[in-house]
């Protein structure tokens, strides 16, 4: 895939090395304007190349001249499969659980878990109208996917004493989706309904089937965003092998321009040879065909501090990292990371 202005790192006249890091930002309601300017600032005197911020259209055009001025690349940060505003008058829109019951009556695990089904064509259009209507706005580079996905059916190791779950197999109530259509559209194509298997978590084609799907829906967005002239990322389970088992998400075959997988090795029991692992992993899936970017949380990051985590990305291949969240960033920090940044351009120019 060509990239665009936006993404990569990038090397300046003397063949000096630039790398591109980014910072997903929350929504700040009760921020002024110049509280907003003077983070944009901050983040863009301290090594960050890029902002991805949640928020309405309106709150993006705002940001949009505050990010032209001060020089950062704006992307917009949005929640995709897992959206509640259209359980009201479109119900038939989110997903079932094996067990019957739709997201819109139970929600799994917790409260704003509300799935919308890939295998209906009208998700794909109503993602596909407010990605390229994000893409009108002047001065906005691309659009983020988040929640790109299926419901976790296995919650990442950590995570699952807090629900109190042991997670050795599949579960029926977070296990997606057995709407009819699913179900329907499978069968015509395997001659079999999956609620009538023994057990459908061992079918590798009902697997595939809602890998399909998602994939189907992520792609036909991407070439909409496409087509507007703008790129398109998504934030990421850790690798494809990782995210394909525990929340059916086959982004390897995901034709965006860049990838931020969530290395939040924590919620993995994870450690730095985790992250070099993964790392390396999604260096290897990805063939150079987009750009790769080490989403870290600064929670998880404290545990060993921010130069051996961003030096045992960058060192292992990816492009640069982004951290979740800008606005947790202190003094401390910004004087590290631009430190390590900037031994890092270093030694990679040499």
């Amino acid at each position: 895939m060509m990239m665009g202005a936006g993404f990569g790192c990038g090397t300046l006249s003397d063949n000096k090395v630039r790398l591109k890091n980014w910072a997903w930002l929350g929504g700040g309601k009760n921020n002024t304007d110049d509280d907003w300017y003077n983070l944009l600032k901050k983040l863009k005197e301290n090594r960050i190349h890029g902002v991805l911020p949640g928020g309405s259209n309106e709150h993006y055009e705002k940001l949009a001249k505050m990010t032209k001025e001060i020089g950062l690349d704006l992307h917009a940060w949005r929640w995709t499969m897992n959206r509640g505003g259209y359980m009201k008058e479109r119900p038939e829109l989110y997903a079932v659980s094996r067990d019957g019951n739709s997201v819109v009556d139970k929600p799994p695990y917790v409260g704003y878990y509300r799935w919308m089904c890939p295998s209906h064509p009208d998700v794909k259009g109503i993602l596909i109208e407010d990605y390229t209507e994000l893409c009108k706005i002047d001065g906005l580079n691309a659009v983020h996917l988040d929640y790109v996905r299926y419901c976790d059916v296995i919650l990442p190791i950590a995570l699952q004493p807090k629900y109190n779950l042991v997670q050795d197999h599949e579960m029926a109530e977070f296990d997606f989706c057995y709407c009819e259509r699913c179900r329907s559209k499978f069968k015509e194509k395997h001659d079999q309904d999956p609620l009538e298997m023994k057990d459908p978590s061992q079918s590798t084609a009902w697997h595939q089937f809602r890998l399909d799907m998602l994939v189907d829906v992520v792609n036909a967005v991407a070439d909409a965003v496409h087509k507007t002239g703008k790129q398109i990322s998504a934030a990421v389970f850790p690798t494809p092998t990782i995210a394909r088992r525990i929340v059916r998400q086959d982004w390897e075959r995901f034709n965006l321009d860049a990838f931020f997988p969530m290395m939040y090795f924590n919620d993995y029991n994870g450690d730095l040879k985790w992250v070099e692992d993964v790392v390396k992993e999604d260096v290897r899936v990805l063939k150079g065909r987009a750009e790769l970017y080490a989403g870290l949380h600064l929670g998880h990051v404290r545990k060993y501090g921010i130069k051996p985590v961003v030096d045992t990305c960058i060192k292992n291949g990816a492009d640069g990292v982004c951290f979740f969240t800008g606005q947790s960033l202190n003094g401390d920090d910004f004087s590290t990371f631009s430190k390590t940044i900037d031994d890092l351009e270093n030694q990679l120019s040499k």
